[in-house]
């Protein structure tokens, strides 16, 4: 395990055994942590949104000390436990809401982490736009998610995915995963610059990483 994943571990400490064991377990297990912080710039404001427990945020603490972090999330136990981690810090915004609605506040890199297949296409079309529409000229709108067409691994994911709904674990309208494609066209259209890259390391499961640059000016009409 690398320092800064260990760093941002050990700030569950307090809230228990199991929840430092499992924030070591999914920040080191999940190859999503250290690729994201990988992309991470050194300043300006981090928009995490889904952000759960706040495992993201706390390894951006730990490895790029000067970013404004906002993290917000619809479930109320699992952001008060980011706020016994986090919320002594500087810099550190937490809200509870749903994406859907909330105001969100303008950001230099938006994360959205494991969050539009809990939505119906059209809903991820929309939650996008208004990602989108926060982020700065420059900006980089990273987000992970499941495809639905890479056999086997579509389906363990998806069968992980329901599971952890049904049993509470996570909330959402069901488990909507779609094509490779036509989530990276959902993001084209918005204007982005879109890259593709698998991020399932160490796992059996379909997911990749977008990463989708906004231009530094506007198109010329």
């Amino acid at each position: 395990m690398s320092l800064p994943i260990q760093r941002a571990a050990d700030r569950y400490r307090a809230a228990g055994r199991f929840a430092h064991g499992f924030a070591r377990g999914k920040l080191s297990g999940d190859p999503a942590y250290a690729t994201v912080a990988e992309h991470l710039p050194s300043q300006g404001t981090l928009l995490d949104v889904g952000c759960g427990e706040g495992y993201l945020l706390s390894l951006a603490r730990a490895v790029k000390p000067a970013l404004e972090l906002v993290g917000m999330d619809h479930d109320e136990r699992r952001v008060a436990l980011a706020q016994a981690a986090l919320g002594g810090e500087p810099r550190v915004e937490l809200l509870v809401g749903d994406l859907r609605s909330l105001d969100l506040p303008p950001a230099d890199m938006i994360t959205c982490l494991d969050v539009l297949h809990y939505m119906p296409p059209h809903e991820q079309d929309a939650v996008l736009a208004r990602l989108v529409a926060v982020l700065a000229p420059g900006g980089t709108l990273l987000v992970r998610d499941g495809e639905s067409e890479a056999g086997l691994r579509s389906t363990l994911l998806r069968l992980s995915e329901q599971l952890a709904v049904a049993v509470g674990r996570h909330r959402g309208d069901g488990v909507f995963f779609r094509p490779a494609q036509a989530l990276r066209q959902a993001l084209e259209v918005l204007g982005l610059a879109v890259e593709v890259a698998p991020c399932r390391d160490g796992t059996p499961f379909a997911n990749l990483l977008f990463v989708a640059r906004k231009p530094t000016e506007a198109p010329s009409p």
